[in-house]
C-alpha cells in the first residue's frame, strides 16, 4: 500500500505544457481593462473593420515626388489579378536568400520580375553579391530579372516598390543591367503617375505597353552621378575614361582569362593606377568588376542562348565547369541551369485567360 500511495502520478497535460513553456505562476489572469505599463498609450479601441495589410506611404503621385510627411488618405490599387504585377510600399518589399546568422542580413537571390524601387523617405541598402548599394530619398533604381540581390528595408522607410514580370515588358527598351540615379526635371511625376497606373489597370489594358514605355523613358534619363553638385574634375573623368576600356577589353578577353596585371600593362597603365581608377569610378577594384562582369555575361548567356552550361563556363574563362556553377550558385542563389528554367518560365509569362 505504501508503495502506490509514493507511485509518481501523471503530470496534467495542459499544467505540463505550461511549464514547457516557461510558465510557472499558479493563475493566469484575464486581459485587464487598461495597459497597466507606464508608457500605455491609453484604452484598447474596439476595431469595427480589420486594420489594411499594408501601411501605405504615398497617397498619390503629387506626394510621391517628395518626401512624405503625413498620413495617406487612400489606399494603394489593388494588384492586377493573374498577371503578376504589384505596386506595394517600399518598406514591405522584404527579398534574400538563406539568413546566415541571427544579425547577419539575408544572402543575395534571383529574382523572376523587374523590381522598380522608389523611395520618398529615409534610405534602403540593396545589398548584391559583391557589394551595396545605398538608395537614398529621391532616387530610383531598377532592377532587371535575373538579378541576385537582397533587401531588408527599414519600417520607417517611406516609398514604393513596383514589381513587373518581364512577359508584359516585351519590346520595351528597359535596363539590361542594375540602374539608378536621380529622376530628370518632371520625370518623378510622370513615373509615379505610370506606377499607379500600371497597378490599377485591367489586365491586358492596352495602356499598359505605354505606361511600361513611359518609365523605361524616365529611366532612360537618370543622372546616375553621386550628387549634382559634385564639381567634375579631370581626375574623375580620366578614371572613368581608363574604366571603360578596362572593361572593354575584359570582355574580349574573357575566354582567354587573361590576368589583371597583363589587361592594365595592355591598357598602358600599372596594376595600381588601374585598380585605383576603377575605385574612383565605379568604387569597387578591378578585380571586382572582372568578377562582375563574368557574372553579368553568364547570366545573359544563360537567359538568352541555347548554350551547353559547359561550353558557357570555357566562354568565360572559368576554370572549369564545377569553378563556374561554384561561382553561380554563391552569386545568384540557384545553380546556371534552374536559373535559365526560371529565366524561361518569366519570359513566356502566364498562360492567357478566356
Amino acid at each position: 500500500m505504501n508503495e502506490a500511495r509514493h507511485a509518481p502520478v501523471p503530470p496534467d497535460p495542459a499544467v505540463a505544457r505550461l511549464i514547457v513553456a516557461g510558465i510557472t505562476v499558479g493563475t493566469i489572469l484575464e486581459p485587464a481593462e487598461t495597459d497597466p505599463r507606464p508608457e500605455a498609450a491609453g484604452p484598447p479601441t474596439t476595431l469595427t473593420s480589420p486594420p489594411p495589410v499594408l501601411a501605405v506611404a504615398v497617397t498619390g503621385p503629387a506626394q510621391a515626388a517628395a518626401p512624405l510627411s503625413s498620413p495617406p488618405s487612400r489606399p494603394l490599387p489593388v494588384s492586377r489579378p493573374g498577371d503578376g504585377l504589384r505596386l506595394i510600399p517600399l518598406a514591405g518589399f522584404h527579398w534574400g536568400g538563406a539568413v546566415r546568422s541571427r544579425t547577419a542580413p539575408p544572402g543575395p537571390r534571383v529574382r523572376g520580375d523587374h523590381v522598380l524601387l522608389r523611395p520618398t523617405g529615409g534610405l534602403a541598402t540593396i545589398m548584391f553579391p559583391r557589394h551595396n548599394h545605398v538608395l537614398p530619398a529621391g532616387r530610383i533604381a531598377f532592377i532587371p530579372a535575373g538579378t541576385a540581390f537582397s533587401l531588408k528595408p527599414p519600417p520607417e522607410v517611406r516609398g514604393l516598390a513596383l514589381l513587373i514580370p518581364p512577359a508584359l515588358c516585351q519590346g520595351q527598351s528597359l535596363p539590361r543591367s542594375f540602374s539608378h540615379g536621380l529622376p530628370a526635371t518632371g520625370d518623378a511625376a510622370l513615373l509615379d503617375a505610370s506606377m499607379f497606373a500600371l497597378a490599377s489597370g485591367p489586365t491586358h489594358d492596352p495602356a499598359t505597353a505605354c505606361q511600361i514605355a513611359q518609365i523605361a523613358a524616365v529611366l532612360s534619363r537618370l543622372d546616375d552621378r553621386p550628387g549634382r553638385s559634385d564639381p567634375a574634375s579631370a581626375g574623375l573623368a580620366e578614371a572613368r575614361a581608363l574604366t571603360g576600356r578596362f572593361l572593354q577589353l575584359a570582355r574580349a578577353e574573357l575566354p582567354s582569362n587573361q590576368t589583371i596585371a597583363e589587361m592594365a600593362r595592355r591598357l598602358g597603365c600599372s596594376l595600381a593606377q588601374l585598380d585605383r581608377a576603377c575605385r574612383l569610378n565605379r568604387g569597387r577594384s578591378a578585380l571586382d568588376l572582372l568578377y562582375d562582369l563574368r557574372l553579368q555575361c553568364a547570366t545573359q548567356a544563360l537567359r538568352e542562348g541555347d548554350r551547353p552550361v559547359t561550353e558557357i563556363a570555357g566562354l568565360l574563362g572559368y576554370s572549369g565547369l564545377g569553378h563556374f556553377m561554384r561561382a553561380f550558385l554563391a552569386a545568384t542563389g540557384r545553380t546556371p541551369q534552374a536559373y535559365r528554367s526560371l529565366m524561361r518560365n518569366t519570359r513566356d509569362g502566364p498562360p492567357e485567360r478566356h
